[in-house]
């Protein structure tokens, strides 16, 4: 799957509330949607500034058959990290944070 199809399919799984959540360790710092830090608008808008250069998918580490979408936007002074993958009829999230992104150093 595409870059604009992948982000389509997950904006629209958001929306009509179709997501689940992988079990994980650090869950408070790895996954900020689940822990209800972060809304499914935020992620919504930190995906619609997403560029086809901020996306890759990969094998999931258990199920190798299983594509995951990984977007990397720069949004509102974050760097996000959302990491997720589709097993029907749901989104399922590995991962949604965001750090602050540095400053650019002036030369």
């Amino acid at each position: 799957m595409g870059f604009r199809d992948a982000r389509t399919k997950v904006i629209q799984r958001l929306k009509e509330g179709s997501v689940q959540h992988e079990a994980r360790d650090n869950i408070d710092e790895k996954n900020l949607l689940a822990t209800g830090e972060v809304s499914e608008a935020e992620v919504i808008d930190a995906l619609k500034a997403c560029r086809g250069t901020q996306h890759e998918s990969d094998e999931h580490h258990v199920a190798p058959e299983t594509q995951v979408e990984i977007f990397t936007p720069r949004q509102a002074g974050f760097n996000w990290y959302i990491k997720c993958y589709f097993l029907k009829p749901d989104l399922w999230f590995i991962s949604v944070h965001r750090k602050k992104t540095q400053p650019r150093k002036k030369k």
